[in-house]
Parts: C-alpha cells; sequence; structure tokens
C-alpha cells in the first residue's frame, strides 16, 4: 500500500496471483464448469465423495498447470502412456455428473444419459457450443448434425459403469487414494504377501512329490470343514413356511414341488417365494476358502436374466456385496465375490452353458487368495473350460446392512438372489438336488466324487494329493500367516479413500446414434468423431477421448482458446466479450470485439496456455484498471459499456460474499483442500425433501474452525443447496454452468441481515473494532468498514453509523436479554471481558456494513 514505484500495481497483481486463494477463486469457476457436487442428484439424492478431485484441481492452478495439459488430463488422464494416480484422479471431471439410485430406473437409459452428460459438458465448456440441442434432431440453428452429436458422445460410451447405483456411496470405476502411510504399509503388506504364497506353493509342489508320505496319512478326514449338506428329499413343516429335510436352517416360505432327483428327490423351485434360506453359513471374506456343489436341472433361458443357484450377493444399497454363483443369460456358470459393483470383484464364467431341461452337476472351488485365478469351475465333476470376466478385488466381500452398511450375516440364498428394485431378480426355475457347501478348497477328485451318479455321497479326498499336502502342519502353519497378512490387508484398506474416475474397458463398446435421442431406438452405428462443421479429426489420432483432447488443442483448432479466454474474460469483467459463453452459433451473441478475442486467444495459445499469465495480462491492461464510476453521457451512449470505457460493476458470486464477510471479521478459515464443509443452515431442510439417503438424511452442521472455511469448501446437495447461496444464484450443479444467473432481490439482503453466518460474522467484526479499532467510537467504525468495504467511510456514512451505534446501545441497555440472544448466535462466543451492550451495538453497526453494497459488489 506504501509502495509508489511505477511497478507496484505489478507486483501487487504477482503476488495476488501466488495466493492459494487465487487458485480457489479459479477452483470455484471450475466447479460451476463441472457440475461439481457432493451428492448424486437424482432420486435418494444420496452422498458421493469426490473431493480430492477438487483438491487436485486447486493443486492444478497453484502449479499454474499449463490449461491444455489440465483438460487433456481430465479428459483422459488414464489413455495417457503410464498413467499416474494424479492422471487418473483428474478424470473424475467426467464422473462429476448426476446419478440415479431410483428403483426400476431402466440401465441402459441411465448409463447412456451419464454419456451425453459428459459429450454436453464438453460441448459447453470447451467448444461454446449447444450440442445438446441434436441429441433430439438435427440442430435448428448450428450445423451440427444429430450424427455429430452420437458420434461426439461415443469418444465416452466405452465406461464400465452402471446406470443406476445405490443411494449413498461411490461407484465405479473407482481410484482408490491411499496416504503416504497407507501406501508404505499396504506396500510392504504385498510383498509379504507374494513371498509368503511363493513359499506355499514351493512347500505344496514338494510334499505332493512324495508319495510315501502321502500314504502313511490317516483316511479319516472326509468330512473335514463340511459346512452343511442339503439332500432336497423331503419338507417339513414349520411355523412360517417349511423346512428341507427337517434341518431347521435350511427354509422356505413357501414349499417347493417334490419330483424324483439325481439322489434321491430334488425341489422345484418357480420363483413363487419357494426360494431356499440357508441359515448358520459363515459370512465369508475373500481370504477364507470355500466351495459349492449341487445338481441343476433349469427350465428357464431368457434374454437379460440370470439365475441364481446361490449365494449371498445383495442389492444396489449395500454395494452386491457377498459372492454368489449364478447362471447368466445364456446358461454359462458364473462365479463372483463382490465387494461392489461395477469395480472391485472378482468374476470367473464358463464358456460352455448348459440346456434345458438336463440334469448336470456344477460346482466351483475358491482358495482365499482374492484373485479370480483362484476360481474354478466345475461341470459334471471336470473343470469347465472358463475365462475371467472381472480380476480386481481389493476390500472385503462380507455382506452390508442396506443403507447403514454395517456387517450383517445373511442366509445364503438358493434360487434366487437378494437383487431388488431392477426387475431382475436372479430367480432360478427348474429342480436342483444334493447341495453341499465346504469352508475348503475341494480338490478336482473330491468335486469329481460329487458328480457321481452313484447314490454315494460325500467328499471322497482319499486320491488327493493336494488334500493331504494341505494336512499338513507346515502348510496350514503356512497358510494361517497368508491369512494374516490377507486380513491385515482388509483393515488397511478399507479406510482407503476412493474416487469416481474413468477406465476404458478392454472391448470398445458399440455405439448408435438413436431416434429421437430415446434409448431404446438405435438408428445405426456410429464411430467416435468431431462435428463435422469444425475441423477434421485428424488420422493419426486415436479415436478416443486422449485423441478428442489432442484434437481440442491442435493448431487447426481455434474454437477452444477462444472459448476460454472469454470465460476468462468474463469472470475479470462480470461478462464475456462473447455474452453467451455457453453458445458461440448462431443463436448467441457476436464477439463485442472480435480482434481483441481473436488476439487473446493467439497470445494464450503462444504462451503455452498459461492461466496466470493471461489473467496479469488483462488486469495490467487499461481497459481493466479503469474507474466503474460512469457519467450520464457515458450511460446514455453506452448503458451496458459494450465499448469498455470504464470497468464494469457487477455482485460478486455468493461463495465470495461469505467469504468476504468472514474474512472482515477474522474467522475466515484459510485452511486449503480437505473434504467439503456444512455451514449453518435452517434446520430439517434434507429431511423434508428426501428420506431415502441414510448418509444425507440429516443435515450436521461442521463443528470447529471448518465451519468458517471458504464457500468453495461448501457441501454441496444437488436437490438441497445451501439456500444463503441458492439466493445468490449459486448453481445446483445439475449441468455444465459457463455463466451464472446474476440477480438482485429482495431475499439476498434478508440473507445478509439474518442468515446466523453473517449475524455471527457481523458479532466476531463488532468485536474487532472494539480491540483493534482504537478507543473511540468514531475510529471503530472507520477500521470496520475498512474491513467490511476495502476503504475509509464518507463523512456522511461515519455519522449514520455512529447515530446507529448510539440508537441500538440504548435499545440494548434497556433490553440486556435481546443483546444476550443476539450474541449467541453461532459457535463463536464473545469473551465475557467486553462490555455486552457494546458488542451488540456494534454489531447491528457491523451487519449494516456488510449489507453495504460495496461489501458484495466488485468496482
Amino acid at each position: 500500500m506504501n509502495d509508489s514505484s511505477s511497478g507496484a500495481y505489478e507486483k501487487v497483481v504477482d503476488e495476488l496471483l501466488t495466493r492459494d486463494s487465487n487458485a480457489e477463486k479459479l477452483a470455484l469457476d471450475w466447479m460451476d464448469v463441472s457440475r461439481y457436487a457432493d451428492s448424486h442428484g437424482l432420486h435418494a439424492d444420496g452422498w458421493r465423495s469426490m473431493w480430492p478431485w477438487r483438491d487436485w484441481v486447486i493443486n492444478a492452478f497453484q502449479k499454474n498447470m499449463p490449461y491444455d495439459q489440465f483438460i487433456t488430463w481430465q479428459l483422459a488422464g488414464d489413455l495417457m502412456p503410464n498413467p499416474t494416480t494424479a492422471h487418473k484422479l483428474a478424470t473424475a471431471f467426467n464422473r462429476n455428473h448426476p446419478m440415479t439410485a431410483e428403483g426400476g430406473a431402466i440401465e441402459e437409459e441411465f448409463r447412456l444419459n451419464y454419456v451425453w452428460d459428459r459429450s454436453e459438458t464438453v460441448g459447453t465448456a470447451l467448444m461454446g457450443l449447444t450440442v445438446a440441442c441434436a441429441r433430439c434432431h438435427d440442430h435448428k440453428f448450428d450445423p451440427i448434425s444429430q450424427k455429430d452429436y452420437f458420434q461426439m458422445a461415443a469418444f465416452f460410451n466405452n465406461v464400465k459403469e452402471l446406470g443406476m447405483t445405490g443411494d449413498d456411496g461411490n461407484y465405479g470405476p473407482i481410484l482408490a487414494l491411499p496416504n503416504e502411510e497407507e501406501s508404505k504399509v499396504l506396500t510392504q503388506l504385498e510383498k509379504s504377501i507374494e513371498q509368503k504364497e511363493k513359499e506355499l506353493a514351493l512347500t505344496k509342489k514338494e510334499l505332493n512329490d512324495l508319495d510315501k508320505y502321502i500314504k502313511q496319512l490317516p483316511s479319516s478326514a472326509k468330512q473335514k470343514s463340511l459346512i452343511g449338506h442339503y439332500p432336497l428329499d423331503h419338507l417339513n413343516k414349520t411355523g412360517k413356511g417349511v423346512s428341507a429335510d427337517g434341518n431347521k436352517t435350511a427354509t422356505a416360505a413357501k414349499p417347493p414341488e417334490l419330483i424324483d432327483g439325481k439322489k434321491g428327490k430334488a425341489f422345484v423351485f418357480t420363483g413363487e417365494y419357494d426360494e431356499l434360506n440357508l441359515d448358520e453359513v459363515p459370512n465369508f471374506e475373500w481370504m477364507d476358502k470355500f466351495s459349492a456343489a449341487l445338481w441343476v436341472n433349469t427350465t428357464k433361458r431368457e434374454k437379460d436374466k440370470t439365475q441364481q443357484l446361490l449365494g449371498t450377493s445383495g442389492q444396489k444399497n449395500n454395494f452386491w456385496s457377498g459372492w454368489d454363483f449364478y447362471l447368466d443369460s445364456l446358461n454359462r456358470l458364473n462365479v463372483r465375490l463382490i465387494h461392489s459393483l461395477p469395480h472391485n470383484y472378482i468374476h470367473l464364467r464358463s464358456k460352455d452353458s448348459i440346456r434345458k431341461n438336463e440334469w448336470r452337476h456344477a460346482a466351483f472351488t475358491y482358495d482365499g487368495s482374492g484373485k479370480a485365478s483362484g476360481l474354478q469351475i466345475f461341470l459334471d465333476g471336470k473343470k469347465a473350460n472358463s475365462e475371467i470376466a472381472y480380476d480386481r478385488l481389493t476390500k472385503s466381500i462380507k455382506t452390508l446392512q442396506s443403507a447403514i452398511h454395517g456387517i450383517e450375516r445373511r442366509p445364503v440364498k438358493v434360487a434366487k438372489s437378494y437383487r431388488a428394485f431392477t426387475g431382475e431378480y436372479g430367480i432360478f426355475k427348474g429342480a436342483l438336488d444334493d447341495i453341499w457347501l465346504y469352508a475348503r478348497t475341494l480338490t478336482p477328485e473330491e468335486i469329481q466324487s460329487f458328480a457321481n451318479d452313484s447314490e454315494e455321497t460325500g467328499a471322497s479326498p482319499d486320491t488327493s494329493s493336494d488334500y493331504w499336502a494341505s494336512l499338513d502342519p507346515k502348510i496350514q502353519g503356512f497358510e494361517k500367516e497368508l491369512k494374516e497378512l490377507r486380513n491385515q490387508w482388509i483393515k488397511q484398506m478399507k479406510p482407503v479413500m476412493e474416487v469416481m474416475v474413468m477406465e476404458d474397458m478392454p472391448e470398445k463398446r458399440k455405439a448408435y446414434a438413436y431416434s429421437r435421442g430415446e434409448y431404446d431406438q438405435p438408428m445405426y452405428e456410429v464411430e467416435a468423431s468431431t462435428p463435422e462443421v469444425l475441423p477434421d479429426f485428424p488420422e493419426d489420432l486415436p479415436k478416443n477421448r486422449l485423441g478428442l483432447a489432442q484434437w481440442l488443442f491442435s493448431d487447426e483448432n481455434p474454437l477452444t482458446a477462444r472459448v476460454t479466454v472469454n470465460r476468462y474474460w468474463q469472470m475479470l469483467f462480470g461478462k464475456g466479450l462473447v455474452t453467451t459463453p455457453h453458445d458461440f452459433g448462431v443463436q448467441g451473441s457476436l464477439p463485442t470485439h472480435p480482434k481483441l478475442l481473436d488476439w487473446l486467444a493467439v497470445y494464450f495459445v503462444e504462451n503455452g496456455w498459461d492461466v496466470k499469465k493471461l489473467l496479469k495480462k488483462i488486469v495490467m491492461s487499461h481497459t481493466y484498471r479503469q474507474s466503474s464510476i460512469t457519467t450520464p453521457e457515458m450511460r446514455e451512449k453506452d448503458p451496458t459499456n459494450i465499448y469498455l470505457a470504464r470497468t464494469n460493476s457487477y455482485r460478486l458470486p455468493a461463495e465470495l460474499i461469505r467469504d468476504n464477510a468472514l474474512a472482515a471479521s477474522g474467522l475466515l478459515s484459510k485452511t486449503v483442500d480437505g473434504k467439503s464443509v456444512q455451514p449453518y443452515q435452517p434446520k430439517g431442510l434434507w429431511i423434508e425433501k428426501n428420506s431415502f439417503s441414510h448418509k444425507l438424511l440429516h443435515y450436521k452442521e461442521s463443528g470447529g474452525d471448518s465451519i468458517y472455511r471458504r464457500g468453495l469448501y461448501t457441501f454441496v446437495r444437488r436437490t438441497s443447496p445451501h439456500p444463503a447461496m441458492t439466493a445468490f444464484d449459486a448453481p445446483s450443479r445439475e449441468v455444465c454452468t459457463v455463466k451464472r444467473e446474476n440477480t438482485n432481490t429482495p431475499l439476498q439482503a434478508l440473507v445478509l441481515m439474518n442468515d446466523p453466518q453473517f449475524v455471527e460474522a457481523s458479532k466476531v467484526l463488532a468485536t474487532r473494532m472494539i480491540s483493534e479499532g482504537g478507543k473511540n467510537i468514531e475510529d471503530q467504525i472507520a477500521y470496520g468498514f475498512r474491513l467490511a468495504v476495502s476503504r475509509k467511510p464518507k463523512t456522511e456514512e461515519s455519522k449514520i453509523f455512529k447515530e446507529l451505534f448510539e440508537s441500538q446501545a440504548e435499545r440494548f441497555n434497556e433490553n440486556p436479554q435481546e443483546a444476550k440472544e443476539l450474541l449467541s448466535v453461532g459457535q463463536k462466543e464473545i469473551a465475557k471481558s467486553y462490555d455486552q451492550t457494546q458488542v451488540a451495538a456494534l454489531t447491528m453497526v457491523a451487519n449494516t456494513m456488510l449489507n453495504h453494497d460495496e461489501a458484495y459488489m466488485k468496482r
């Protein structure tokens, strides 16, 4: 402030550009563009955790990452050569879209909505085009065809994701983000597990080679680790239904039909509440070994329908956790161990299918390794020709309660799954017989013994060297140690933060153009490409998201730079050189200064897409440094300041109005990064709007200094955004927003006067005026005004504030209870050493200062 040198202004600009608050301001703008929120948006509008991506954005602006790199990482970081965690985290930009958990939602309809949202966001944010208008038909004004629209969407169509998710939580693809200490421990555990697996394999091989050792072992362990045998030979009535074979742990609500089976009788299941529940089966973890075998005779083969043989896997609101053994729509055998779909599980599938109306023996075994290679499927006693469908399991498979997500043990369900809400319940139709469950990995010889047509039952391991070797004390010691290491891994992984990111499937999904944009009306297949009217998509670029990013920043494509510099001009001047930043097309506004827009775009590109350099160039200009004071002649000739004869005046964004009040009071927490916080808001809003999301059922205010963090970090719930933010036009973040509304309503004044955050800020500002502003009221008023408005008050203003103080002091002297109630607002308590009447009166003065238009207007 005391520097009068010719470079003083530039020094201030340079210093401000290096501040964390500058990075946070740039990040706030990008949150609108990227439709960032802390909730899913649709139906339950449940909880999601994406704030680590917001931290990445802040960090990118802090480091002044070149804009072309900033965008490329977000569009396609996962597709770059040898992508790092940071590359992958950046792609969370593409997963910020709303998602649904509504029961009955059609999977493909909503999956395509997510794909189209990404394409439309790129069109709006980076191309300044209303491409969404071409979803149902060719664009009515711009030369963008419906084919162009779906070719653009094809870039984003290859992600393994769900159309319908659970109410709360993140859903794949997922990126785990262990911190430094967690990474260190996990790496060490990985090495220990790998070493122990090698030792175990070597020892098993040595023992299997010793025929003499095998012959000396006893033959009394045929039933070792048997959990249950369910012959399914007869039914017994119980109080609430029936039990199988008199076994109280095997029950059904309604009796299945009894027919002749492979071994005695068999149960026929119809899906009419006759599924069997096997209780007292362990709630397996993925380091537990287990196996199952049964006879199957299905009468069903139906498109898009599965048939559960047995399992515990759940439904959307408990992440489908558990395990299952089932027939898919082609009647191929499948076995899965699931932490969460569609990203954290292992899945093995047979290549051959089972014919209808034939008895076939089916079995699977699992070795506790947490790998798909540890699963084996058997058909008619022989190892089936199988393929690994998915192989990524890093967290617990224990079954969880819906919504609460605490561990619960639920029965193994036979002939039907626990799935709900989708219309696809895994109903098995046909007959099942002779079910066996073991808490160990059965050997091929044992599986073969189950598949024999004879009436003899039970595992017959006498001829299996694998089985006998597993009984050796040395082997058992190794396996116990290995299981403990894996258990430590799960405990270490449980708290690890996860974020939704992009990840392409190995096999490319076909993309189509859809009649009227209807998911169920594909017209013709399309390839990923860019709108025909724009520069050609080069043949040498990959037709994926990385190729799209490279095309956006190619020398032949001037659009990206023009759209970007226009948005940053808008940030500084309140409106862009093109006043419709979302629409550079025919219906959009023409540039007020086309040559300036072109020059800035070229400057931006030639200077390495350097955002800070661009901002400095603009704010160093005479145009930006002009006064906003206008004359009657100016207002008459140029009421909207098209000619830039003055600088623009405009209201600050909602978050910055709050930040300014907190900063003036000294309450503002300058902590950078971290999870979203929940400042004051009226009680009961969340529960009034929604009762499905367990995590967001009730609004809970943050405690400590967290409640005073910048507005950037305020929790954004799409269906119930913070009301004070909404009053000042903060968007709900349901779609990409490149220009906020800017309204002026009485409600805004009511927020500034009565919102607890502003009242509390006024209270604390009052104490600053007393403790830091001087001993007389005039000095205190001047100090507080300068903190709130950044200038000294005029004589007339000081007089008004002094009169206000005196009238309020008289009021609170006469009504001390009112002073007490006023000073009780907010979490911050006022020291008892202060004169409560004086603080209350100055609180009203400070509140009026924060309502001064210069406290929330940029001039």
